[in-house]
């Protein structure tokens, strides 16, 4: 998996403008469920950010066959794009520290900072969210706050209108 991740387009913060960041498990769902893709490849601008993708080399070996395939799959034809930082799962300081450039104020209404970073990151690059974590992360009062950057986070592919 980490030959294709490394064939997919990648970006650094500073250029990276307006994709549709997604979310690690967000992303893993889709490939665990094939009738998703074809609604995750008509959006334009798909990313993930390359925290997320070591993420996902992380995991890999835990996911079903299937999924697997899937992902395989996915990367080696979709025009995704990896958006470099300088964060790396697992350690504390970094996520904290790329998070508080974005807003000091984001740990305050995301305690964890590796739950804050893709918020981050789409903060930083006017971009838009998908992930499965909406229900316990994104509240109505995380919404009211990331309004100020004309940032939208999304649960579901149907949720965008």
């Amino acid at each position: 998996m980490k030959e294709l991740i490394s064939n997919l387009l990648a970006m650094d913060l500073v250029h990276a403008r307006g994709f549709w960041l997604l979310d690690t498990s967000f992303f893993v769902s889709c490939m665990e469920h094939k009738d998703r893709e074809d609604r995750l490849l008509a959006l334009p601008k798909i990313a993930m950010t390359s925290f997320n993708m070591e993420e996902l080399v992380h995991i890999d070996r835990m996911l079903g066959h299937q999924a697997r395939k899937n992902i395989r799959e996915f990367l080696a034809k979709a025009k995704m794009t990896v958006i470099t930082i300088d964060v790396h799962p697992g350690n504390w300081g970094q996520e904290k520290e790329f998070v508080k450039q974005a807003d000091p104020m984001l740990l305050n209404k995301i305690h964890d900072p590796s739950d804050a970073v893709l918020l981050a990151a789409a903060i930083k690059t006017h971009s838009n969210v998908l992930t499965k974590d909406k229900h316990h992360l994104f509240t109505v009062v995380l919404e009211n706050f990331i309004r100020q950057y004309d940032v939208k986070v999304f649960k579901e592919l149907h949720d965008i209108a």
